[in-house]
């Protein structure tokens, strides 16, 4: 992901750009998982803050591109099709 966003390929500012680093660290805290020693703990710990900032940075992206409405309009088709399936 390093490399897309260097050579212009992928913006930093897209939610996919922290969705890849996301998996990255998951990936590696599945394989620290895999014969787990104490060398491992700082490892993981490092992982899970990555996993962590990820996650946040992918939401902000996503609400900067209009997720809050798409997130809006979401819960109001849920909330219109539980409507309807209670009053059967």
């Amino acid at each position: 992901m390093y490399a897309a966003v260097s050579w212009g390929k992928v913006s930093a500012d897209k939610p996919v750009f922290f969705v890849v680093n996301g998996l990255g660290a998951l990936l590696v805290l599945v394989g620290a998982s895999q014969q787990f020693d104490i060398g491992d703990a700082g490892t993981v710990g490092q992982e899970l803050i990555w996993a962590v900032i990820s996650f946040a940075g992918g939401v902000r992206a996503w609400m900067r591109q209009g997720g809050a409405a798409k997130l809006a309009a979401w819960r109001e088709r849920a909330s219109g099709s539980l409507m309807a399936m209670l009053a059967r």
